[in-house]
């Protein structure tokens, strides 16, 4: 579906250095393939322009709501864009690259995981913690006292589901640290459709024991 002026979108980057996952902004003007938005929310620098980004957004149409996704090239940026109200605002100008598509978003869904999940991870036979696990990515510890990976490394990691194993590269895009731990964030680049579908129904089953714990919480 077309976006329109009013839409609000989620801005992601393959190799973001900036600490942030995604940014979000509003659509004030369409022109063509031609999007003029807000400032992002966090605040994205002018530096940003020519980068790359990939742009989704929600359609509503009565109770069903898709999201839709496309690439699109940050081409300029601006101090005073007047508005009809008269401000004048900071403003990122994008060209589309394509047209938008339908995204699936059983992909992005992600679920925690715990020690007893049947889930592992290890790189270059040391392993690590999951944080949590979707079909897109994995977020994992990473111990202070190793020599912290970097944005846009590509890290060759062993997922192990059930006791199988699976060799498959993942490409670094976020590194959350603080003073106890060290946050990584990592999206698959080669999963493969046999993979994706063995986890995909693991992910399915987590959520479903997930559920049952909380319902016999109660």
């Amino acid at each position: 579906m077309s976006i329109k002026p009013g839409n609000i979108i989620e801005i992601t980057f393959d190799r973001s250095s900036s600490g942030e996952g995604s940014f979000k902004s509003l659509v004030y003007d369409v022109t063509g393939k031609r999007l003029i938005i807000s400032q992002t929310s966090p605040p994205l620098p002018s530096s940003y322009t020519n980068k790359t980004a990939h742009i989704s957004y929600i359609f509503k149409k009565g109770s069903d709501a898709r999201r839709f996704g496309f690439s699109a090239v940050i081409s300029d940026f601006t101090r005073d864009y007047v508005l009809s109200s008269g401000a004048r605002v900071p403003t990122f100008v994008l060209d589309m690259k394509d047209e938008p598509k339908e995204i699936n978003l059983r992909k992005s869904f992600r679920v925690q995981t715990s020690r007893d999940s049947g889930l592992s991870l290890a790189i270059k036979g040391r392993n690590y913690s999951i944080i949590d696990v979707s079909l897109m990515g994995i977020n994992f510890i990473q111990p202070l006292t190793q020599a912290a990976f970097s944005p846009a490394d590509i890290l060759e990691v062993m997922l192990t589901i059930d006791g199988r194993s699976y060799h498959l590269n993942a490409n670094v895009v976020r590194i959350s640290e603080t003073v106890r731990t060290r946050l990584i964030g990592a999206v698959f680049i080669n999963t493969g459709r046999d993979l994706e579908n063995i986890l995909g129904k693991k992910i399915l089953m987590i959520e479903r024991e997930q559920l049952s714990r909380r319902w016999d919480s109660l």
